[in-house]
């Protein structure tokens, strides 16, 4: 029996010598103390599996912690003690994206019924830790199938098959719209806004990116519809005056020559709207009225026309290219001549060079939608509702995250100052002299 006894004694102590410490110095720092065996266990493992049984070892010294602060040490004798030790009782909490089970220390008031919270286990517990992570994730391209061999799993870890992260991320996605919708416009002035559509399933996204006076973008908003037609603009554009967006100043649009853009945008902002026709549709439309033998000489006198820094001079040569248009296609030459000023309007405000290339295209706004896709290219089956939404929206805030200043953003007050000189009720073909 004793030596029985004396093994029982020995397991128990190596299994609490295992076990994590913690000491709490002077500063109230918490300082964890692992054993070189288990350190060196761990670290045979991945650095990532690594990194989480630390967080959840981390997380269990916090609660114990807490409950020292508010119980004092253990067998330490306080008088008037308000809350006690009442054991421990099996729980969860979200790490690295996953849910871990961890032993949850109890405290029970001493003088009134019923258990006191802890607040650390609280924010362990938090229910939008799992969808950020999830959605974090699945926008970098895993897919909810691949997720539970790409988390970074714990020993333990449960919660994360694909059911749990389909739902996670519909959660985290829907919050994402919602607050993409509320974003408030407010007295923030905007510049310029890049209006485009991209196609989803069978359905179109018309979104609006905003330059901001410092350089900056943002997505100012997503609407959904069958088409890119006017309605759906009309209303996109409509929301964004409702949330702030200030449509009585002058305000130069960046449009891909859609109608149904063009229709909108004149809808809300009336003669205070600047259009910039991008001048790389412009020509990709021209182009494909020709047979590839003259690309290149159509490139080259598109690309003299739109170098030039006078308006007259850069609409002189377009008109030049139009008649050498009409000896070989009568329709490519009616394509150059649509809104063929409008692909000149940063020519005509004077913008300087390095400006005016990223405002004469829709480049900026193909970027963002570009990053949207990648994100949705694992997107095997597309249901019913806003799933299509959900995913554009988490897709281009993503890219939104890593936007950087447009280039030649030092030049915006000057084209500040070409919009604020446009004459009250007028456009800009009543102003062509701007700058």
């Amino acid at each position: 029996m004793r030596r029985r006894y004396a093994k029982r004694g020995a397991v128990s102590k190596a299994s609490r010598k295992s076990q994590p410490r913690s000491q709490t110095g002077k500063d109230g720092k918490v300082q964890l103390v692992l054993d070189r065996e288990e350190l060196v266990t761990m670290m045979q493992d991945s650095l990532t599996s690594f990194a989480t049984e630390m967080g959840l070892k981390v997380a269990t010294l916090l609660l114990e912690d807490e409950v020292n602060q508010r119980c004092g040490q253990r067998y330490e004798r306080v008088p008037e003690r308000s809350l006690t030790r009442y054991g421990h009782q099996r729980g969860v909490a979200v790490i690295a994206g996953q849910k871990v089970p961890i032993r949850r220390p109890r405290v029970r008031y001493t003088r009134q019924c019923g258990e006191a919270e802890l607040e650390t286990y609280a924010r362990l517990q938090s229910p939008d830790t799992m969808p950020q992570s999830v959605l974090k994730r699945l926008v970098r391209g895993v897919s909810c199938r691949d997720y539970e061999g790409v988390v970074d799993l714990a020993r333990e870890g449960f919660g994360v098959q694909r059911s749990s992260v389909s739902r996670s991320f519909v959660k985290a996605s829907a919050d994402a719209v919602r607050q993409l919708s509320e974003r408030r416009l407010d007295g923030v002035r905007i510049p310029v806004i890049y209006l485009d559509g991209v196609q989803y399933a069978g359905e179109t996204m018309t979104v609006a990116l905003g330059v901001l006076e410092n350089g900056a973008k943002w997505v100012l908003g997503v609407r959904q519809g069958a088409t890119e037609n006017a309605a759906v603009c009309t209303a996109l554009l409509e929301d964004l005056q409702e949330r702030g967006l200030d449509t009585s100043q002058p305000t130069l649009l960046v449009l891909d020559g859609a109608k149904a853009l063009h229709a909108a945008v004149k809808r809300v902002w009336g003669p205070k709207a600047l259009i910039q026709r991008c001048q790389v549709h412009k020509k990709r439309n021209v182009r494909e009225h020709l047979p590839q033998k003259h690309w290149d000489e159509l490139s080259r006198q598109l690309q003299a026309a739109y170098r030039e820094t006078d308006f007259d001079r850069a609409l002189g040569r377009l008109q030049t290219t139009a008649r050498w248009l009409d000896r070989l296609n009568p329709d490519a030459a009616a394509s150059l001549r649509e809104g063929m000023e409008e692909t000149l309007t940063v020519i005509r405000l004077g913008v300087p060079e390095l400006l005016r290339r990223t405002l004469a295209t829709t480049n900026p706004i193909e970027s963002a939608f570009s990053v949207a896709q990648n994100v949705t290219r694992r997107v095997k089956r597309w249901r019913e509702g806003d799933m299509r939404q959900r995913w554009c929206v988490a897709g281009l805030l993503r890219a939104e995250s890593k936007f950087r200043r447009v280039k030649g953003y030092r030049h915006l007050p000057q084209l500040l100052r070409a919009l604020d000189r446009l004459l009250p009720g007028k456009g800009l073909d009543e102003n062509r002299k701007i700058a």
